[in-house]
């Protein structure tokens, strides 16, 4: 079994078993040959299924009609980080570089940035990112460089943007490159419900394309929901509690999303919350040119370090963060992983080393991970059409032909007439009966076109890495770079 593609190079495999021959009737509604749609000319649409996991737990994707759906554990630990409004490009291997005291903003350089310099290196793998402690090559050029969103580079692509003043809680779902996942997420990142970010994620930097190359919105199912460790009432901080979140006064966007680590694509369930009623989760660093390019708006500059969430119990809650890396990693240390929560934002780097942040360059240091203060229940999904089940003009049956009125042939005669003794004894007779022709008009409200989907670019999966069995949680060490560098 292939098991970076389960359905054999075929999504639509469960039709692989019929073929309508000539002689059949059913060849006036499907056609000669394998059906691609149902009797009431709707196409069928493609189902995958996929799976990821970090640290020996699994996630399970599926597409099924137009539906995306994950389903792992319940109560899965997050992070909060924060994006600065920056971009991290690194130098191409073999490009010149910008000097180390070099204006970013000059003309002359304008150029050589674009070139030179990329947020994501795909076809230089681990080797393509470079620690914080590597900013300058051998020759004295910038390795990377740090580039707010309004930067000529982008073109003003983000003019305009809202300011982002949002954390973010991720935390890891995939090993690198998920090539378990890969049919499944190559799908649904190309359908048209994909990449359509709401307002928090907005203020949040994820529809920042150099930072979060793909981004697919969820919806929790009915049962799930985000939990906030709130601590057991007059005892230490190791005494732990998790309270449900009240999503209808703080309010929530979930994300899958793709993002680059160590120049390595990876899956991130990520969640945004804004109370209605107070400013706990908006933050913006008083300094920087992305602040110099926004500071004219209304800003919140300070952090609040125990953002407060609204409760279902009708209480308000301080999110109280753990010191250790999660509730679900009882010992890391044992395969050398780390073992602490890192207690300070910005680029993971040489983490396990104590000098590692909470996630990527891009983030403040100053707003802390709060390590499995928040917990989420992994139970999504997303329509990836866009649109939403509870449409009263959606996936009725005059889709497939295109009309309002359609036209139904049946058997012609009159049905329904009773003959069961209790009935006919007593001179019951059916109100419903009548006589019902051979061919009726029925006509719709409304006429919309049948789900459909965009076909996605095909994969190439040879020679891609296989994680091995140690994936863990960001399991990135030097180790990694040296073994890819020999490559």
């Amino acid at each position: 079994m292939d098991l970076t593609d389960l359905t054999q190079g075929d999504p639509f495999f469960y039709t692989s078993d019929q073929n309508i021959k000539a002689d059949d009737k059913q060849k006036e509604l499907l056609g000669i040959g394998r059906p691609n749609k149902t009797h009431s000319q709707i196409p069928h649409l493609p189902f995958y299924i996929g799976y990821m996991n970090t640290n020996s737990t699994y996630r399970f994707v599926t597409v099924a009609e137009q539906v995306f759906t994950m389903i792992g554990e319940g109560k899965h630990g997050l992070w909060r980080v924060q994006e600065n409004g920056t971009v991290r490009e690194y130098l191409k291997k073999g490009a010149t570089g910008l000097s180390e005291n070099a204006d970013l903003l000059a003309k002359e350089n304008q150029d050589l940035i674009t070139q030179n310099y990329s947020s994501f290196l795909p076809q230089e793998s681990w080797s393509g990112y470079k620690y914080p402690d590597e900013k300058l090559s051998k020759d004295g050029k910038l390795n990377y460089i740090d580039l707010p969103i309004n930067h000529p580079k982008y073109q003003q692509k983000y003019a305009g943007h809202a300011p982002i003043d949002l954390a973010n809680w991720y935390c890891t779902m995939s090993e690198n490159d998920y090539p378990y996942a890969q049919q499944a997420m190559n799908f649904a990142f190309n359908q048209p419900g994909a990449n359509q970010i709401g307002p928090l994620g907005k203020r949040a930097g994820l529809d920042v394309k150099e930072n979060y190359t793909k981004v697919l919105r969820l919806n929790p199912l009915p049962d799930a929901r985000s939990w906030v460790n709130v601590g057991q009432k007059g005892k230490d901080n190791l005494h732990v509690k998790w309270e449900a979140v009240d999503a209808s006064k703080t309010n929530v966007e979930y994300y899958l999303v793709e993002r680059p680590f160590f120049n390595k694509p990876y899956l991130f369930v990520t969640a945004v919350y804004d109370n209605k009623d107070n400013t706990d989760h908006r933050y913006v660093r008083p300094e920087g040119a992305y602040y110099d390019s926004i500071k004219n708006k209304k800003l919140k500059t300070k952090v609040t370090s125990q953002p407060r969430f609204h409760l279902e119990n009708g209480k308000l809650g301080k999110a109280v963060g753990l010191p250790i890396y999660g509730v679900h990693h009882p010992n890391r240390a044992v395969f050398g992983g780390g073992g602490a929560c890192p207690l300070k934002g910005g680029d993971w780097g040489r983490y396990p080393q104590t000098t590692g942040g909470s996630g990527w360059p891009t983030q403040y240091e100053e707003v802390t991970p709060l390590c499995d203060s928040v917990l989420v229940d992994i139970k999504f999904f997303s329509n990836l059409d866009g649109r939403d089940w509870n449409d009263a003009t959606k996936y009725l049956a005059n889709a497939g032909v295109g009309t309002k009125t359609v036209t139904y042939k049946m058997q012609p005669g009159n049905y329904g007439v009773f003959t069961d003794p209790y009935n006919t004894k007593r001179g019951v007779k059916n109100a419903d009966s009548q006589e019902v022709p051979g061919e009726l008009t029925v006509t719709y409200p409304s006429v919309n076109p049948p789900a459909s989907y965009v076909k996605p670019p095909k994969l190439e999966l040879t020679d891609r890495m296989v994680p091995s069995e140690a994936t863990t949680c960001r399991p990135v060490h030097q180790a990694s770079f040296e073994k890819e560098l020999v490559k």
